[in-house]
């Protein structure tokens, strides 16, 4: 089974726009693909429910070819470490069954693009981090940063991290918030004279088919 795991160098960098906007273009492609956010925090409460705002998004650039149930099994309320929310609210969400989540669905063949929750090294499940799960899944994995200070720093130990686990990092995503910004884009220069993988600057707030098709490319390669 193909895939692949997309991480953050922190919480809230934009990992939602840059998997949308690559299953969009997994699509476009010819690529069957399907999303899974296995864990998805900070949900809001809608009709006694809760609303998995990230894995909707998710499911929708993949087609909306599955219940929102498989894309997102485990759907927290609170915003610190999922593994510990998970653990509070579920009393039992497990590495395997996150790795079972992944591979779940009607489509086993599908392309996975499959987005964690907050930084590589996070909390995820009551026994592991999001770094176990891509270690379990066997899948390349995407960083993605935002384009501000301490991102040089942020994106070098994450790429350390998912190296040292045996995984390739296929590349590090820039997320730009302003692309007209006096030095926008700045650090993507920077993190590709120090970094020996791909780095793409990705315009954040609306879609960027360059660069979304530039990491299809790379997953390619």
């Amino acid at each position: 089974m193909n895939g692949v795991f997309v991480t953050g160098t922190d919480t809230s960098v934009g990992k939602t726009f840059i998997s949308s906007g690559l299953a969009n273009a997994l699509r476009a492609s010819g690529v069957p693909v399907v999303a899974r956010k296995p864990v998805e925090q900070r949900c809001r409460r809608s009709g006694g429910a809760l609303f998995p705002t990230d894995g909707l998004a998710l499911a929708q650039a993949a087609g909306n070819s599955e219940s929102i149930d498989v894309v997102v099994p485990y759907r927290l309320a609170d915003a610190i470490a999922p593994g510990h929310t998970a653990h509070a609210e579920h009393g039992h969400v497990t590495l395997d069954a996150l790795v079972e989540a992944v591979h779940a669905g009607e489509y086993p063949d599908a392309f996975r693009v499959v987005e964690g929750a907050g930084g590589f090294l996070s909390p995820l499940a009551i026994d592991g981090a999001n770094a176990d799960l891509a270690q379990a899944l066997g899948f390349p994995v995407l960083v993605v940063t935002a384009d501000r200070a301490g991102c040089v720093n942020h994106s070098r130990l994450t790429v350390e991290a998912i190296e040292r686990r045996g995984l390739r990092a296929a590349a590090v995503v820039v997320n730009v918030p302003d692309p007209d910004a006096p030095a926008a884009g700045a650090h993507r220069e920077r993190l590709a004279a120090v970094l020996d993988v791909p780095v793409v600057a990705h315009s954040h707030g609306h879609a960027d088919w360059d660069a979304s098709m530039e990491l299809v490319r790379i997953l390619n390669d």
